[in-house]
């Protein structure tokens, strides 16, 4: 193995353990429950909410591409 894939390896594998923690601890799921009891909230944080899921949303689909195209470019 190069020095250079030494150095990136572990790199890449942090990147995917990352990303495997945060599926697993179903945050979306919890936040689910969470939402259905009634009462939960105000139009006004609803609104609120609404706009960080969406933000989130943006991000996700930033590193979705900029893996993605990390991939590419390296192929």
């Amino acid at each position: 193995m190069s020095e250079h894939a030494k150095e990136l390896e572990p790199k890449i594998r942090e990147i995917q353990e990352r990303l495997r923690k945060m599926v697993a601890e179903d945050h979306a799921g919890r936040l689910s429950k969470i939402i259905l009891n009634p009462g939960w909230t105000t139009p006004r944080e609803v609104k609120l909410v609404r706009a960080a899921l969406e933000s989130q949303k943006r991000r996700l689909d930033e590193l979705d591409q900029s893996l993605r195209s990390l991939v590419e470019a390296a192929e």
